[in-house]
């Protein structure tokens, strides 16, 4: 085995970007741990996959020799533009703050990566190791697609109540990550089919079979975009190879055709994406009407959700939490400063592909699934594997050999935010995953009220989450005591949590307490407020009823 590594990977950084790479996107990854849902660090998912960068990040670092240290054009280039967005972070109004940490350290978290791996020169066999693992890491998501898909023994273990009717979505909790994923899987079956020979072939027309299903069953327009143009690239990039290139469209048209026979046999659901399109061309009108009213630095990174429920609240469009496009995103929290710090990351690929072989472009164009769904869907930072991906597939084409040397005062300064980051961001995040565990079983315990009322160590990263499950426990110790200052304190927290995280039944909750403490002018403006904000509520009929002491008070 030590054998075979040494041949692929001479170098120690290179045995090390392999190990730890084959431990997590073939083992760690597609392990379930049990949550409630939600995005960010409040999915174990990302946790786990922070916690594979920093190791990554840290440990190159150190066995990188120091003489190779290198930087190139798209490196500075995205570097520029994570400094440009984390300085938009970091003049956020206080209210988002915490919100634009988060987003900052991501950002930085990436570009980090990005500067080490490049430190670590791809020889020819490695790339192909590094590209077949994170197609090895596709196929595995697609493997558990089909398992969940039909619902065989032991489905249960990743807790979802998976019925006929729905569209399965491996470990990501969200179909159109699944398909994206799936689609850069699709992308490095090509480029890894004109690499390899004999029985990999095999094997991966097999798993183009497979893939094909996923995407059809994924029913995800993000999903068919990305293999649509993704193809047409390769085309250009290859055209030596375009017959074969051609023959490779078979076995995914052929699990295209399975995945139509088992939809008509099962009476699986086809989606109806015109509605949603039409949704979608309401929230970018008006993500650019909020644009224009604050068009150079936004409202501030983290604001979205927020300041768009006080425009569109009244169309009914009160559970929207981002623009389902990055570039808007950016254009509303940053404005012109925003896109310009994006424009960087788009410049930087640009370069990339003008500069790059055909190898290198056929990586890009691999990464262009997570790109599309960028502008269509999440934005990345919410999918750390996706992130992680991204940054891998752009390391993959990009050269160190072509670029400047760093100065000594700059590697020391690039290992000591490495090593500074393994020491405290991996502690910090093993304990953000038990946190984040004993959150989840608190949750769905209904025992909020046991949680400690100080932050801990571990909730310094799910500090929002951890604080409105603190309040929960509030309630629950009110129901127990009668104690009204367990009131006063939920009372106290709700208005500048609405503001971060608009939620109805937060909102609500307001108005009972209002009503509870017999206030009855406060319940009345959050009354109003509220069917205002969220008219299609099931609960609007309730707050209007004459019966209610505030209607009649204000009569």
């Amino acid at each position: 085995m030590m054998n075979a590594l040494n041949r692929i990977a001479p170098l120690p950084a290179q045995k090390l970007l392999l190990v730890i790479s084959l431990f997590f996107w073939c083992g760690v990854m597609h392990l379930y741990w049990p949550n409630n849902g939600g995005s960010g660090l409040s999915l174990p998912l990302n946790i786990t996959s922070w916690i594979y960068a920093v190791v990554l990040a840290a440990s190159a670092s150190v066995l990188v020799p120091r003489q190779r240290w290198r930087i190139t054009v798209p490196a500075t280039v995205f570097t520029m533009g994570a400094l440009i967005l984390t300085l938009l972070c970091l003049l956020t109004p206080g209210v988002w703050q915490y919100e634009a940490r988060l987003v900052a350290g991501a950002l930085l978290g990436g570009v980090l990566v990005y500067l080490v791996t490049l430190q670590i020169p791809l020889a020819a066999n490695t790339l192909t190791v590094l590209l077949t693992l994170l197609w090895g890491a596709c196929v595995i998501e697609c493997l558990a697609f089909l398992y969940q898909y039909w619902h065989l023994p032991g489905v249960d273990y990743w807790e979802f109540a998976w019925q006929r009717g729905t569209r399965p979505y491996g470990i990501f909790q969200q179909v159109n990550l699944m398909a994206s994923f799936t689609a850069s899987g699709v992308l490095l079956s090509a480029a890894l089919f004109l690499r390899l020979r004999d029985g990999y072939r095999i094997v991966i027309g097999v798993a183009l079979v497979m893939m094909g299903f996923v995407l059809h069953e994924s029913q995800s327009q993000t999903g068919y975009v990305s293999v649509g143009v993704g193809e047409v690239l390769l085309l250009l990039v290859f055209p030596a190879q375009r017959r074969m290139l051609l023959r490779l469209l078979l076995p995914l048209a052929l699990g295209v055709m399975a995945g139509t026979f088992a939809r008509h046999f099962l009476s699986v659901a086809t989606v109806d994406h015109l509605t949603t399109s039409q949704v979608r061309w309401t929230v970018l009108k008006t993500s650019l009407a909020l644009f224009a009213e604050r068009p150079w630095t936004g409202w501030g990174v983290g604001s979205f959700a927020a300041v768009f429920l006080e425009r569109a609240g009244p169309l009914g469009l009160s559970s929207i939490s981002h623009p389902h496009n990055e570039l808007v995103l950016w254009l509303v929290e940053g404005g012109l400063v925003g896109l310009a710090g994006a424009l960087c990351f788009i410049t930087g690929g640009f370069w990339l592909w003008m500069h790059g072989n055909r190898w290198r472009r056929a990586c890009l164009v691999a990464a262009l699934p997570v790109v599309i769904h960028m502008l269509t869907e999440y934005p990345v930072r919410q999918s750390t594997p996706h992130w992680l991906l991204l940054i891998l597939l752009l390391r993959c084409a990009d050269s160190p050999l072509k670029g400047a040397r760093l100065a000594l005062t700059s590697m020391a300064l690039i290992r000591a935010l490495a090593l500074i980051a393994f020491l405290t961001f991996t502690p910090l995040l093993l304990l953000s995953l038990h946190t984040q565990q004993q959150l989840t079983l608190a949750e769905r315990q209904s025992a909020q009220w046991r949680l400690a009322e100080s932050l801990p160590v571990g909730g310094w990263l799910l500090a929002t989450r951890y604080r409105f499950d603190v309040q929960m426990g509030y309630l629950q110790r009110y129901q127990r005591t009668r104690d009204a200052r367990w009131l006063d304190a939920v009372r106290r927290w709700a208005p500048d949590y609405v503001r971060v995280h608009p939620d109805p039944n937060v909102s609500f909750t307001q108005i009972l307490l209002a009503l509870q403490q017999h206030d009855l002018r406060e319940a009345h403006r959050l009354a109003t407020r509220f069917y205002l904000t969220y008219p299609n509520d099931r609960r609007i009929p309730w707050l209007l009823d004459a019966r209610r002491p505030y209607n009649q008070k204000m009569e």
